[in-house]
């Protein structure tokens, strides 16, 4: 009969808590290919790369990422990484905002949805633009 709300409270809760250690990997591989560290951004990207799907194209940025540190080339692994970087701020930018719309109130019935609105009384006009 679908998913309790304690199950769905504890799904968030692990999506919360991968995303946070999903930004510690990435902050981890940025340290470590800024400083040279191969090692360190080879265990990191591999952290990193375990719950991304996708990561193991070769052709995607990140699949160039895992093949330049596992190929010890790091100018090449600092290369694809401010690539990923590039790319996934240009996707973030272009994404926002479109289809994105606040709805403020939580669903509270709109002025003009109420009944004493449409009586026809002295008053009546109700800005509904809000």
């Amino acid at each position: 009969m679908g998913m309790g709300i304690s199950s769905i409270a504890s799904s968030a809760v692990n999506g919360a808590s991968l995303w946070q250690q999903q930004k510690s990997n990435f902050s981890q591989l940025a340290s470590a290919l800024k400083s040279g560290n191969l090692s360190a951004a080879q265990q990191a990207f591999k952290s990193l790369s375990a719950n991304i799907p996708g990561s193991s194209d070769p052709n995607s940025p990140m699949g160039k990422l895992g093949a330049a540190l596992q190929s010890g080339n790091v100018s090449a692994a600092q290369q694809a990484f401010a690539t990923m970087q590039a790319s996934a701020t240009s996707q973030a930018s272009a994404t926002q905002g479109a289809g994105h719309h606040h709805h403020h109130g939580g669903g509270m019935p709109t002025v003009a949805s109420l009944p004493l609105a449409n009586t026809g009384a002295v008053g009546t006009q109700v800005n509904t633009t809000a």
